[in-house]
């Protein structure tokens, strides 16, 4: 299990931050529609089911992190790391019910993963429910300089 340590905000507008990995020479290395569902369990913990589809393939994920609701832009939390679960979904529902986990929600989106060195933005565009969140995840050091200098564009077009 590894403590991600992250920078994340609901956003009006996801192209600012979007030209910001463009001008400082992030690589675009992922753009994927994905439905993710969240379960939660007494123990705050989410299981996350996510269904990933590029071009013509369609993928199931299984993994599990520390419930983290809170409008703090920095989250740290515990992640576990995630299996594939495409053709197992059997295996999925009883490890769900096992461990006590229940329906929470539902999410659309198109993820847009850019990376530089051991930094990570992950700029999702919601389609249900209707919203856009970056978020600037990697090393502390690292990651804390970039957000101080994206703060003012966080806090300009933060919801």
């Amino acid at each position: 299990m590894k403590e991600e340590y992250e920078y994340s905000a609901k956003v009006r507008d996801i192209e600012p931050f979007i030209k910001y990995c463009k001008e400082n020479n992030y690589k675009l290395i992922d753009k994927t529609t994905q439905k993710r569902v969240l379960f939660k369990n007494n123990n705050k913990i989410l299981a996350r089911v996510t269904t990933i589809k590029k071009d013509k393939s369609k993928n199931v994920f299984l993994d599990f992190k520390d419930e983290n609701e809170t409008e703090d832009i920095l989250k740290i939390s515990r992640e576990t790391g995630k299996i594939d679960v495409t053709d197992n979904m059997d295996f999925v529902d009883s490890v769900l019910s096992m461990l006590e986990f229940d329906f929470h929600k539902e999410l659309d989106r198109v993820r847009y993963v850019y990376k530089k060195n051991k930094v990570t933005f992950e700029i999702d565009e919601y389609l249900n429910p209707k919203m856009k969140v970056v978020g600037i995840e990697g090393n502390k050091e690292v990651v804390d300089e970039i957000y101080k200098a994206l703060e003012k564009e966080f806090k300009k077009w933060k919801c």
